[in-house]
């Protein structure tokens, strides 16, 4: 940055991290000037440099945020923030999985998509859910719909990651869970069979939740997981 100063005009600047260039031309009376050059450098704070987002700091989830991030399977907001308890919609979810599991599908330059509501699905989720559908990762609806922008239930996030473990799934009719009762019959397996991984984890009490809509936090830590498995 550039500064032009006179002696009797003191200025106030706020200093980038790295070099900041200041310039001054100082005029004698005889009207000669100089110009001189005058560089700060601020180095950055240890909380700067490792603080991607404004608003994880202290949460349960900081370090496997950060974790993604250097990943590269997820981004924050324009405004700096991560937004971690913000719930997740189901094109959004998909593109979480793609991106974490670094999937590009069998026809890589030619996804479609036969989902009756396809022209609902944003242009940037549209090639991950064609991979993730091709791959038999998630599945539409029985009217034929995919409804993107419906919020990812904990009980489909289950769905979709069992689907992703290399392993027959045991039968079983009850979870360990507090509410198994409201855990729906087709979800039972994929349920407990990722919670014996570690994979999911329940909420307070010991209560799964399976209708609640999963957390951007919540997605990343059981993608996590799920790749720590996969290693």
């Amino acid at each position: 940055m550039s500064s032009r100063l006179s002696r009797s005009a003191p200025i106030s600047k706020k200093l980038a991290s790295g070099n900041n260039e200041f310039t001054f031309v100082v005029r004698a009376e005889d009207g000669t000037e100089k110009r001189y050059t005058l560089t700060v450098i601020r180095e950055t704070a240890a909380h700067e440099s490792s603080m991607p987002f404004s608003d994880i700091a202290g949460h349960w989830a900081e370090s496997a945020i950060r974790r993604a991030v250097e990943l590269g399977f997820i981004n924050g907001y324009p405004d700096g923030t991560f937004r971690p308890d913000r719930s997740v919609t189901r094109e959004e979810f998909i593109v979480m999985v793609i991106n974490a599991l670094q999937l590009n599908g069998e026809n890589k330059d030619n996804h479609s998509l036969s989902y009756s509501d396809r022209e609902q699905i944003g242009e940037w989720a549209k090639r991950a859910i064609a991979i993730a559908t091709e791959a038999n990762i998630v599945k539409g609806f029985a009217d034929g719909s995919f409804r993107p922008q419906r919020l990812m239930s904990r009980v489909e996030m289950a769905a979709v990651l069992a689907r992703m473990i290399d392993e027959d799934l045991p039968v079983t009719e009850r979870t360990s869970f507090a509410d198994d009762h409201l855990i729906a019959d087709w979800a039972k397996q994929a349920v407990e069979t990722l919670h014996s991984h570690g994979i999911l984890i329940g909420r307070s009490n010991n209560y799964f939740a399976p209708n609640e809509p999963v957390t951007r936090a919540e997605a990343v830590v059981s993608l996590l997981r799920l790749l720590d498995q996969q290693t």
